[in-house]
């Protein structure tokens, strides 16, 4: 059986509309430590994709959170986006000119 590995991100949009990736993340699943089994594989990152899109919905913090479970060669399997994007801070006028 081909081996399969899978990563789940947890990501949030701060205040400055750049994204920071949150501690302990991305976290991989990979078939060959479920027994080569590539559905077992995916059944535990879909399980850590939804648990930590609940873990993120009980915080109101930040305002723009993402989670998404990808295939290692960077195919999305799904993705959430909760809260919405920021409104960035105004850009400061440019002294030259």
């Amino acid at each position: 059986m081909q081996r399969v590995i899978y990563e789940v991100y947890a990501k949030i949009v701060d205040a400055n509309g750049s994204y920071n990736t949150l501690t302990g993340y991305p976290k991989v699943f990979d078939s060959k430590t479920n027994d080569n089994d590539a559905g077992k594989t995916l059944q535990r990152a879909k399980g850590e994709f939804h648990d930590t899109i609940g873990a993120m919905c009980k915080r109101d913090d930040r305002p723009m959170q993402m989670v998404m479970l990808m295939t290692a060669d960077g195919r999305v399997v799904d993705r959430e986006v909760l809260g919405a994007v920021p409104e960035l801070p105004e850009a400061e006028p440019s002294a030259a000119g």
